[in-house]
């Protein structure tokens, strides 16, 4: 209808993309929603253990308040940006630049005033069918901007409960050791594996020699026997009697079987919880990475659009407002994807930080093991792709960022 403007042609293209990413969306959970429903019933089905629980109720509560201020945020915004669209309506002159193609002269045509610039069978400038195609509009652009902002605070809701259960398992690494400690009364000294014993190698025999006073400054003079509690941290060897019940149930460290149980099962819960993140991680990507990878084509297409249209601007006034509302609309949306798509990565690269600063040289042989099993498992961060195209992190914001600034620096110098 307007080919033959390009400033037209321009805006209208950024108007379409602007509500095809709203409908783009819906019809994809529409198709996809065996996906979405999936994500749900494992965000919905964590595991829990007694020793935990209330670390784990802190963490939950915390992750529940973090994702109602993001959605009262998101809807402030919406509301805030269906109403400016509205407003700014109504400011200014509702023209249009028509070009006389024979005499090359301009004219300014009177055009309703509505937020969206379409085809009518009727005529909208005035009356009843104004009010009513206003509501209507109206309408459509709260609706479409909120459920396409939903599915992104959705999108964002699960990832901040992974980043809280992250947190939470890095919290309860330190208790976990000095609950695995008890299992082990007796610290196992690994030198003693490779002797046997004789009158060469005695064992409980031969007291230990008196500490000596550290002299002078000097560390090297200092005795280090004084950092250890008792004898048996020198001495003592793996108890051959291990998980075996003495007086009527009760082992060797003092434990009931059920007591050891419980302990033991602790560990159990921090790699079944790990996996459920992992888990609700893998089914958040699946859901969600052919939809992230349409928002990023839509949205830098839309970037690129508004770069040309920055170069326009030649003061204050209504143009200038609607390109500036847009791109920070624009930027908002792939910024706050981003933002909790690089905190996933950095909460679960920390994990193995979390894991080797505890004190698992105190915990039992099981838990020296989880220590290394975890370590392993954790050297890679997890994180959310757009169909393996890119990583949702802060890298990409920057990178859409630096294409956009870069794409309208190279428009001002042709201009």
């Amino acid at each position: 209808m307007e080919s033959d403007d390009v400033d037209d042609l321009t805006a209208n293209t950024i108007t379409m993309l602007f509500f095809t990413h709203s409908v783009v969306k819906l019809v994809y959970f529409a198709v996809r929603s065996k996906l979405f429903y999936r994500t749900l019933a494992v965000w919905n089905n964590p595991n829990s253990h007694p020793l935990f629980a209330e670390s784990n109720a802190r963490y939950h509560q915390i992750a529940v308040k973090k994702m109602r201020i993001l959605l009262l945020a998101v809807i402030g915004t919406t509301v805030l940006s269906a109403i400016s669209w509205t407003t700014i309506t109504f400011i200014g002159d509702s023209v249009k630049k028509v070009i006389d193609p024979v005499t090359n002269e301009t004219t300014f045509v009177e055009i309703p005033r509505l937020m969206i610039r379409s085809w009518y069978p009727f005529n909208p400038s005035h009356g009843i069918a104004h009010i009513l195609t206003l509501v209507f509009q109206f309408y459509w652009l709260l609706f479409c901007m909120a459920d396409a902002n939903l599915l992104d605070v959705l999108f964002c809701s699960w990832l901040l409960f992974a980043c809280e259960q992250i947190q939470h398992l890095k919290n309860i690494m330190k208790p976990l050791m000095e609950f695995s400690a008890t299992l082990d009364t007796v610290v196992p000294n690994s030198g003693e594996l490779f002797k046997a014993g004789s009158a060469e190698h005695p064992r409980e025999t031969e007291p230990l020699p008196p500490p000596t006073p550290p002299q002078g400054e000097n560390m090297l003079d200092m005795d280090l026997r004084g950092i250890y509690s008792n004898r048996t941290d020198f001495t003592a060897t793996f108890r051959p009697t291990a998980g075996m019940t003495f007086n009527g149930g009760v082992g060797p460290n003092g434990l009931t079987k059920k007591q050891e149980m419980l302990v033991r099962s602790a560990i159990k819960y921090w790699v079944e919880r790990h996996k459920h993140i992992v888990r609700l991680v893998t089914a958040i990507g699946d859901a969600y990475g052919v939809a992230l990878l349409l928002h990023m084509l839509c949205t830098t297409i839309t970037l690129t659009l508004l770069a040309y249209q920055a170069t326009k601007i030649h003061g204050v006034d209504t143009y200038s407002a609607s390109v500036i509302g847009y791109l920070l609309y624009s930027l908002g949306q792939v910024f706050m994807l981003c933002i909790f798509g690089n905190r996933l990565i950095e909460e679960s690269s920390s994990v193995m930080e979390a894991a080797y600063s505890c004190h698992w040289y105190d915990g039992s042989e099981e838990a020296k093991t989880f220590v290394q099993i975890v370590c392993q498992q954790c050297q890679k961060a997890m994180s959310i792709s757009g169909a393996k195209f890119f990583t949702v992190s802060l890298d990409l914001f920057a990178s859409v960022l630096g294409a956009m600034v870069t794409y309208f620096m190279v428009l001002v110098q042709l201009k």
